[in-house]
């Protein structure tokens, strides 16, 4: 792996993880939250 493609990877994996934030942040309700983390979870594996 060139040291681009982990830089790009890296950037990639930080602005998805504060996507995720912003949206557990603004999920009003836990069922909103949890589904956020069960949809988070199954795209990390």
């Amino acid at each position: 792996m060139s040291m681009i493609e982990r830089i790009r990877t890296r950037r990639d994996a930080n602005r998805r993880a504060r996507a995720i934030e912003h949206a557990l942040r603004s999920a009003n309700s836990p069922a909103v939250r949890d589904e956020i983390l069960a949809i988070a979870q199954r795209h990390m594996s």
